[in-house]
């Protein structure tokens, strides 16, 4: 092909400048201009143009326009082709206004096929303008697809890094986000940012201020709505963290930019999203679940471990170290399970609830949350602390207190009132194991453990309160149980159902008085006084109880006892045989009691049986004017004092020292040596200190010992004795002597009776029994009540 003097080069040339051989020239004189073109019409008309626009997104890839073609061909030169002026460049698309959007996240795009038309850009309202059939013929399809190839494939290359170089609009931005490219649309966000801080746009237009602002404060709303969402759903989707890395590169992005580090408090609004999603994921399993609170407390409890536990085994390796995942996730679920229970705490409850909430705050919730074997590595409870506020903590303690004391206290005196119904019954054998004491002790033994196991502070004062309705109990109880016992004191007959009701009642004090014991204590600082009010009246319902049966067995053993030193005593067993058979008789009875008063039951009655043999010898009752009279009265006494001594052995008396009293008298008028007598007595001091004068100078006269110098020696050694502060101190049981009192004045008369007849002696001896006589019974008009024991 030759120059035609237009300035067009041959095809050949063109091969000669290296270039692409697409297509022939379509200016060729060869090439008809009046071919038809791929639509079926000539390309350069214009009504032909106007009829036949293609639609955007169709094959228009396929096909270039002249800019385009121009631009590619080898006829470019210089931004200047030779069929048309300068390439016109395409225009940068601006960013879209804000209203876009608003309407993408509303789910609607914006019919932007108007200003497609309007516009003079790429895809615009200007028609595409066809180009001409570049095919030299009908056949040179080869030809053909290699110059479709170069016009579909190198616009494409092209539009990428354009759309690299180009900054995105809002609604791109907006796509991003919701497509979770979440640190790609924040680079963006922060190039407009900048853009709204420089002051122009990439056009080089001004920038509207206000606009390009709410722009950037709806693209950050968006940004951080849709980072925690992923944040929700990472707790939620245990082990599928799906874009979780890009909400890390989000905040670490936003934290590296320059100025003020973290501009936007990113990580700030991360905690913030961690502890929504928490506390609704508290609430999800809480809302509408009807139940009671212990089982609300047995969901917190499994979610709270699960979760966790799969913070721990998930998370925690997908954030940084810096995040201290585990931490923020551990006190969103401190923080959400503590506002559950103080909410709880601030409803209407009963006594078992407050303890149940008391006792998760204490103990559960460290025991079974923070302490599983799972998660338990990295916890340390005292940086998280309690549950409740110190303030909630005491408001629910003493609410508990107050509501249980009262409660207390109205149930105890019921069991009061069932009691005494009860005493007014018939009782037999086998009611005398009574349940007074167990219900009574159940109403407050719940209380009494079950505070100290939710702390020492609260089990002190519950059991203070406890003590105190405990006391006030024991003090109605004793004033009933002196009615009681004031109503069978006309009671003349001896019966076994009023024997079991006193055995009933005192068995009810050894467990009153360890519960007590037990609840002081808890408190061992302030023990001895709330001790020592209990204990006063349980020793008073004891002492009752003991006098009132050692009266019916010693009115049992009193025609027994009458007998004792009498005239046939000497030479007749019937005293002692009936009184060891009575107390035979009531030891069967007497074990019913509980160990406590029994003791105390026995102990008393062995002492007052004793003064039943003491009594009559001190005052008096038998002289012994001979020695074969001492012989063989100190061998009837140390004869039943043996056997009382067996039966009293046999019933477990504690005071064995009283076994020891009668002996010692009898010694004391057999023996014959002053210096034996006097060890005697001293032995006797030293065990029963309450021991007096007129009591060794009645039994002297017993004996017949007269002589002044004699007496003076025996009655010093009672005096030295006394005098030593050591021997104060008895081993037996005190007051034993106190009760054996004197009903005559003991006269010595200052003759040397050793020298007088024995005619005198008996004389003497007559008219001193003939005194005591008439000064016994003018003390027996005085004193009706006492028993005469002389025959």
């Amino acid at each position: 092909m030759t120059d035609n003097g237009g300035g067009v080069k041959t095809y050949h040339e063109c091969l000669d400048w290296n270039m692409p051989v697409v297509a022939p020239n379509p200016f060729d004189e060869d090439t008809p201009l009046d071919r038809p073109s791929p639509e079926g019409g000539n390309p350069f008309f214009e009504e032909e143009r106007e009829g036949k626009r293609e639609p955007l997104g169709s094959d228009a890839k396929r096909r270039g326009t002249l800019e385009k073609i121009a631009g590619l061909s080898p006829f470019f030169k210089g931004g200047k082709g030779l069929l048309s002026g300068w390439g016109i460049a395409e225009k940068k698309r601006s960013r879209r206004r804000s209203e876009d959007v608003a309407l993408l996240s509303q789910g609607r795009k914006k019919d932007t096929s108007i200003g497609e038309e309007e516009s003079d850009g790429p895809g615009g309202g200007v028609k595409r303008l066809s180009f001409l059939w570049l095919g030299g013929s009908s056949g040179s399809g080869g030809t053909r697809s290699r110059r479709e190839s170069m016009v579909e494939v190198v616009p494409e290359l092209e539009q990428e890094q354009e759309k690299v170089r180009e900054p995105l609009s809002v609604l791109e931005i907006l796509h991003l986000i919701q497509c979770r490219e979440l640190r790609s649309a924040d680079r963006h966000i922060i190039e407009l940012e900048a853009e709204c801080d420089g002051g122009a746009s990439p056009e080089g237009c001004l920038r509207s201020p206000g606009r390009q602002a709410k722009d950037v404060t709806l693209l950050y709303e968006a940004l951080m709505k849709e980072m925690w969402a992923v944040v929700e759903e990472s707790l939620i989707n245990k082990g599928t963290h799906h874009k979780l890395d890009e909400v890390i590169g989000v905040i670490l992005q936003e934290e590296s930019r320059e100025g003020s580090p973290d501009s936007k408090h990113m990580r700030g609004h991360w905690i913030q999203a961690i502890e929504r999603s928490v506390s609704q994921r508290l609430k999800s399993n809480l809302e509408g679940k009807m139940g009671s609170l212990s089982s609300q407390a047995d969901r917190i409890k499994r979610i709270a471990v699960e979760d966790l536990t799969a913070v721990k085994n998930h998370l925690v390796c997908s954030y940084p170290k810096d995040f201290e995942v585990f931490r923020i996730y551990l006190s969103a679920y401190h923080s959400g399970i503590a506002d559950w229970l103080s909410t709880a705490a601030h409803r209407n409850l009963e006594t078992n609830e407050i303890y149940f909430i008391l006792d998760w705050n204490s103990n559960t919730y460290c025991r079974d949350v923070l302490s599983r074997p799972e998660i338990s590595p990295l916890i340390n409870p005292l940086e998280l602390g309690a549950l409740l506020s110190p303030e909630t903590r005491s408001m629910l303690e003493q609410k508990c207190v107050n509501t249980v004391q009262l409660r207390v206290s109205q149930r105890l005196e019921e069991e009061l009132k069932t009691e005494q119904e009860h005493w007014k019954q018939e009782q037999k054998n086998e009611d005398i194991q009574s349940t007074f004491s167990s219900r009574v002790i159940q109403i407050m033994k719940p209380h009494v453990e079950r505070a100290p196991a939710i702390s020492k502070g609260f089990g002190i004062i519950m059991s203070q309160a406890c003590l105190s309705s405990f006391s006030d109990f024991l003090l109605s109880l004793q004033k009933a149980v002196e009615r009681f016992h004031a109503e069978q004191d006309g009671v003349t007959e001896s019966s076994d159902s009023y024997i079991y009701r006193i055995i009933n009642i005192v068995n009810c004090c050894p467990p009153f008085r360890e519960f007590a014991i037990r609840m002081t204590q808890i408190d061992s600082a302030k023990r001895d006084e709330p001790l020592k009010q209990v204990e006063k009246p349980l020793n008073r319902i004891i002492n009752l109880g003991t006098k009132a049966l050692c009266d019916l067995v010693l009115r049992d053993l009193k025609p027994f006892s009458k007998k004792v030193l009498g005239r046939r005593w000497l030479t007749s067993s019937d005293a002692c045989e009936g009184m060891t058979a009575a107390l035979a008789e009531r030891g069967p009875s007497l074990r019913k009691m509980s160990h406590e008063p029994y003791q105390a039951t026995i102990s008393e009655l062995h002492r007052r049986v004793l003064l039943e043999l003491v009594r009559p010898l001190v005052q008096g009752k038998i002289m012994c004017t001979t020695s074969k009279t001492r012989r063989k009265v100190s061998s009837k006494l140390k004869d039943e004092a043996r056997q009382l001594g067996q039966i009293f052995s046999k019933l477990e008396s504690p005071q064995t020292t009283l076994d020891q009293v009668i002996p010692r008298l009898a010694e004391i008028l057999v023996l014959e040596d002053i210096p034996s007598i006097q060890m005697e007595v001293g032995m006797l001091i030293s065990d029963f200190p309450d021991f007096r004068k007129h009591h060794l100078m009645a039994i002297l006269d017993v004996r017949g010992l007269w002589d002044p110098n004699h007496r003076q020696e025996i009655l010093g050694v009672l005096h030295d004795l006394q005098e030593v502060d050591g021997l104060t101190i008895s081993r037996g049981r005190p007051g034993f002597f106190s009760e054996v009192t004197i009903t005559r004045d003991t006269f010595c008369i200052n003759v040397n009776i050793s020298r007088a007849s024995h005619l005198t002696r008996r004389t003497l001896s007559r008219l001193s029994r003939q005194g005591r006589s008439t000064q016994r019974s003018v003390s027996n008009s005085l004193k009706h009540g006492e028993e005469d024991t002389q025959l």
